[in-house]
């Protein structure tokens, strides 16, 4: 791919100009993207110098290709960069300020009024003026904005270097797709230039296909604040990423049902369909319905595509979402008001409990893996262990239905083993009836305990490292195929006691196992 046009569209003085700049700038080692752009920037300002101070990463240009070929905003800080732009409709609003207000300049505050009208997937070209770029930053930083591309060329002596820096450090950590000129050398020429470029390799780059669209698949709940929380979680992962389409469907007492979800979404034109399901802890919901709903589907719509996604599982995000929860508990006794500086001395974590051996099995691995190294809760008796391993702490795993150890049991192995404040945390993602049975069975413990203080906290609930899972989860099944974990499920081990679960879906090797998944378990289908 090429940033130039065909010959016959090239003007005889560009062709000159570009055929000296290869004689004299060597840019053999770019990346093919990268050199483009580079090679552009250059050509304007007649600047070679300039190559050794540009910061063009290929995914930035990929990223910039792929927003203006799907016709994303374009969006500048002057009209001297909006007029020097060819190929695209850009839109500068500096125009529109008479009063900067609270921002120390026009440029700036056209900037935030530029952000508030297009903070998803715009492609923001700030050229000249440095305190634009740094208004940028700062709205990138506060989650306010969300560009697919912001390229940062602002010149002059004050602020314009320490700027582009920012802009480098905030990108990097907020994973937003950026290119600069380092330094005090920029201006409207290059600010352009980049963006020219990105046009002219969009104008020659396929265009792209509508991406998979996403049906998440959640359990459901009897609770009013449950289902608005399932809604606002739902809400929070179609915001990551506004070019997909995103639907939530429930397996029990929520509307839509996954047939209902399934069937709009599929309205909408996707060729294929991805689905996520927001489970921590896969059991008969994952390994059933959800495939099961999935087959429904096929029959129904035999020319759309369908993939299985993993549960979340046991992954750092869900146990960074949990530990945040653990510390966040709250005790009251007097001469001691926060956690963790106080002496807790035991977590007990509590799912929902199933008849899956397996499901419950990975609760247990999750209470370890809190306990392990973390320091949420202290020891409550006994000499400091010893050997170089971090310590670990009293997590216990309960279970509020069908499985044990119950809260109540939990509770009590944490007071003779001596602990004397136990924090209390649901391993729900969304509240629910149980999730308040929770608080009321550990409630009503403590108060036949009163020698032993008892908080309960909060569960997981509508939180960022949980939405980027649901994506990390989605991508990888359309990379797919994506492999399930099924040493330990009794649809296919005739683990003891449960033989007969096995022994009820005796399959011929290779055939398709119960709810879609096939002989090792791949959920692409």
């Amino acid at each position: 791919m090429s940033a130039e046009p065909a010959p016959s569209a090239v003007h005889p003085i560009e062709a000159e100009s570009y055929r000296l700049l290869a004689e004299r700038v060597d840019l053999s080692g770019w990346p093919e993207g990268p050199r483009a752009v580079v090679a552009r920037v250059v050509h304007a300002t007649a600047d070679p110098a300039l190559v050794e101070h540009l910061s063009v990463p290929e995914p930035a240009v990929a990223a910039g290709v792929a927003a203006l070929s799907a016709g994303a905003p374009v969006v500048c800080d002057v009209e001297m960069v909006r007029v020097a732009m060819s190929g695209v409709e850009a839109h500068c609003m500096l125009g529109e300020v008479d009063d900067p207000g609270s921002h120390p300049t026009r440029s700036a505050a056209a900037m935030a009024r530029a952000a508030a009208a297009h903070p998803d997937g715009a492609v923001f070209v700030v050229g000249c003026a440095p305190s634009a770029l740094v208004e940028v930053v700062r709205l990138i930083d506060a989650g306010a904005l969300r560009p697919a591309l912001v390229i940062g060329t602002p010149v002059g002596y004050v602020g314009a270097a320490e700027a582009k820096e920012a802009l480098l450090e905030v990108a990097h950590r907020r994973g937003v797709p950026a290119m600069v000129l380092r330094g005090e050398r920029g201006g409207a020429a290059a600010g352009a230039a980049m963006l020219n470029a990105l046009a002219r390799l969009a104008a020659v780059a396929p265009r792209p296909t509508a991406p998979p669209a996403l049906l998440l698949v959640g359990h459901g709940t009897r609770s009013a604040r449950g289902a608005e929380e399932l809604s606002a979680f739902a809400d929070a992962v179609a915001r990551a990423r506004p070019g997909v389409p995103v639907s939530a469907g429930f397996i029990e007492f929520v509307p839509p049902d996954l047939d209902s979800a399934i069937d709009q979404l599929v309205a909408a034109g996707p060729s294929r369909v991805v689905a996520v399901p927001l489970l921590l802890l896969g059991a008969g919901h994952l390994k059933d319905d959800g495939p099961a709903a999935l087959a429904r589907a096929r029959a129904r719509h035999p020319a759309v595509s369908f993939s299985y996604g993993r549960d979340l599982g046991l992954h750092p995000n869900v146990l960074s979402a949990v530990e945040a929860r653990v510390r966040a508990v709250r005790f009251h006794s007097a001469g001691s008001t926060s956690w963790p500086e106080g002496p807790t001395d035991a977590v007990v974590v509590v799912g929902r409990g199933s008849t899956d051996p397996d499901a419950n099995g990975d609760l247990v691995k999750a209470a370890r893996l809190l306990a392990d190294g973390r320091g949420l809760a202290t020891r409550a008796s006994g000499p400091p262990e010893p050997g170089p391993t971090p310590p670990l702490g009293m997590v216990e795993p309960a279970f509020i239905s069908l499985a044990r150890p119950s809260v109540p049991e939990a509770l009590e192995r944490c007071r003779v083993l001596g602990a004397q404040r136990i924090g209390v945390v649901p391993y729900f993602l969304c509240t629910g009836l149980l999730v308040e049975r929770i608080g009321t069975v550990a409630r009503a413990w403590a108060a036949a305990h009163p020698e032993v203080e008892v908080a309960v906290g909060e569960h997981i609930g509508v939180d960022e490292r949980i939405v980027e899972l649901v994506w990390s989860r989605y991508d990888e099944a359309i990379r797919g195929p994506v492999s399930m974990n099924c040493d330990g499920c009794l649809y296919r081990t005739p683990l003891p006691g449960y033989e007969h679960r096995a022994a009820s879906v005796r399959l011929p090797a290779g055939s398709a196992a119960p709810g879609g998944l096939g002989e090792r378990g791949s959920a692409q289908r």
